[in-house]
């Protein structure tokens, strides 16, 4: 489904019912088809509304992709909000996507029941232990992918494509080719939105100051083994939120929904039930 909304189509899936559950993906570049299956299940409990962000996936590419900024894309959420009639909502949003949804939180948290963090960070000010990481953990194909990942831009989807391909085992704690394959398989890839939120983006997204702000209960969830969103990070987050709690999951990089998907939905679905008795 497209939603025609502040002058972008944003492409949309409903899935569930009941209290609406928001999604935000990461990347930026990559589209919602990561999170699933492994989200489907929660629609037991809530509708969950997945969403491409624009300049991703199958929504509309600006014109101008140097106007776009996170404030933009937080502006895309409430104006898919209303569109969608959802009154209050929680709101997930991962990696990148956090980043986004901690926006959002900032601007239009009177509109949130509740926002889950997933493996994301108030600042990338860390980039030597992101390097270090990856130096340990890493064989030469991924780390000259890292190299091309944050040294040039990519030239295009297939570009991008091919990198992530390369990169994609860092992000896991017991990698196995099925998994790379299956997000491969249903994903539309914006080198275009990769490129600008790398060169002018996440260069000065910094929400450590404000995060007091949020009021709304914030779920984090880590993974124990996050290469680039590390532990110490995410508890950096949470300790400058008023009303967060942090759950671990040892044995996942930065997609424990992937990697202990049973775990994570169970995660969710106590703190679900948590604040909807508050």
């Amino acid at each position: 489904m497209l939603a025609n909304v502040n002058g972008a189509e944003i492409y949309y899936e409903r899935v569930g019912q009941g209290r609406p559950l928001l999604v935000m993906h990461g990347g930026l570049g990559l589209d919602h088809t990561y999170f699933r299956p492994y989200l489907d299940p929660l629609a037991d409990d809530v509708e969950l509304i997945y969403y491409d962000h624009r300049d991703n996936g199958r929504s509309s590419r600006s014109t101008d992709i140097s106007a776009v900024s996170h404030a933009t894309w937080a502006d895309d959420a409430e104006a898919l909000r209303q569109y969608l009639g959802l009154g209050r909502m929680v709101l997930l949003g991962h990696s990148y996507g956090g980043f986004l949804a901690q926006e959002y939180a900032l601007k239009y948290g009177d509109h949130l029941d509740g926002l889950i963090l997933s493996n994301t960070v108030a600042v990338v000010d860390y980039m030597p232990t992101i390097q270090a990481n990856a130096a340990a953990r890493g064989g030469p194909e991924q780390l000259v992918a890292l190299g091309e990942a944050f040294g040039r831009p990519m030239n295009d989807a297939e570009d991008f494509r091919d990198m992530w391909r390369r990169l994609s085992p860092l992000y896991f704690h017991d990698y196995r080719p099925d998994l790379g394959e299956q997000m491969d398989a249903g994903a539309v890839y914006s080198a275009e939105a990769w490129n600008h939120v790398n060169a002018h983006l996440l260069p000065v997204f910094n929400t450590l100051d404000q995060l007091a702000q949020i009021s709304a209960p914030t779920l984090a969830l880590a993974g124990g083994d996050d290469w680039i969103m590390p532990l110490e990070q995410v508890q950096r987050l949470t300790d400058a939120l008023p009303n967060a709690e942090v759950v671990v999951f040892q044995h996942s990089g930065h997609f424990p929904f992937i990697e202990e998907t049973d775990a994570y939905l169970t995660a969710v679905r106590a703190w679900l039930t948590q604040i909807r008795a508050a």
